[in-house]
């Protein structure tokens, strides 16, 4: 694990890059696999996996500069989408960076679209119908999700209990709307809705707070991609959404930020 954070750091992963391997590392569902090519004692590259059954995904997947070059990328994407198959993945995904969209188009995967982290403050939501989550509000979280995402990623909502965050409600009939929660894993946090009126509260709530939060918005959700420019947030960083295979029955209009450009 120690020497797979290093990798990743050198290869320009940020300082937080540990916490992202801490679910594939742990769970059954995720792994961590290194290059054999070893660069000062370490890997020269590290790749993520997460299985989430007939879809999966490739994170933080980084090869040092010194190695560079050399198909170690390629080598490692594929390696990845083996193990993703093998567990039954009939559509392997991930968010590329501008310099690795080439290596993933060249082994066949498609553009879907660009998600862009924003970070900063927005006004406080007015009549929004917000309340605490509520570990009773898991099964419900789970639904949204599933209709949002077109898969089941079950094996992560499942350890991030017990529920924290933010829940919109409907008003006509109490149900659950929306939500936004945080993850262990990164800064952003991830939020769902069945209307644009409930995600755009959703996500004021989340960078109304302090010194505000961490968003990263579809920018296919229009009305999402709007607000964020709209509150004056301020532009982190990017990746494109591309898969290998069938497209999963994404609704990208439901989502409204993503957990980190890893787990999408």
């Amino acid at each position: 694990m120690s020497l797979a954070v290093a990798t990743l750091r050198r290869a320009g992963f940020g300082g937080q890059v540990g916490r992202l391997l801490l679910w594939p590392s742990e769970s059954p569902h995720g792994v961590v696999l290194a290059t054999d090519r070893r660069v000062r004692g370490e890997p020269a590259g590290v790749a993520c996996c997460a299985s989430f059954g007939a879809t999966g995904w490739i994170g933080a997947l980084g090869v040092v500069p010194s190695a560079r070059g050399r198909g170690l990328g390629a080598a490692l994407t594929e390696a990845c989408v083996q193990w993703l198959r093998a567990r039954g993945a009939q559509t392997v995904l991930l968010y590329a960076t501008e310099p690795g969209r080439p290596v993933y188009e060249r082994l066949g995967f498609e553009a879907e679209g660009l998600a862009i982290a924003w970070q900063g403050r927005s006004p406080q939501p007015e009549g929004s119908g917000l309340r605490a989550l509520r570990d009773d509000d898991r099964p419900a979280m789970a639904q949204l999700d599933r209709e949002m995402a077109g898969e089941d990623r079950g094996a992560v909502l499942e350890v991030l209990g017990p529920a924290r965050g933010i829940a919109a409600i409907d008003p006509t009939d109490g149900t659950l709307s929306g939500f936004a929660t945080a993850s262990p894993w990164g800064i952003s946090v991830a939020v769902c809705a069945r209307d644009t009126g409930a995600g755009l509260a959703l996500m004021a709530g989340v960078c109304a707070q302090g010194r505000g939060g961490t968003l990263i918005v579809p920018e296919d959700n229009a009305a999402a991609a709007q607000a964020v420019r709209r509150w004056g947030l301020t532009r982190a960083n990017d990746g494109e959404r591309m898969r290998l295979g069938p497209a999963p029955a994404w609704d990208v209009r439901r989502q409204f930020g993503l957990f980190n450009l890893f787990w999408g």
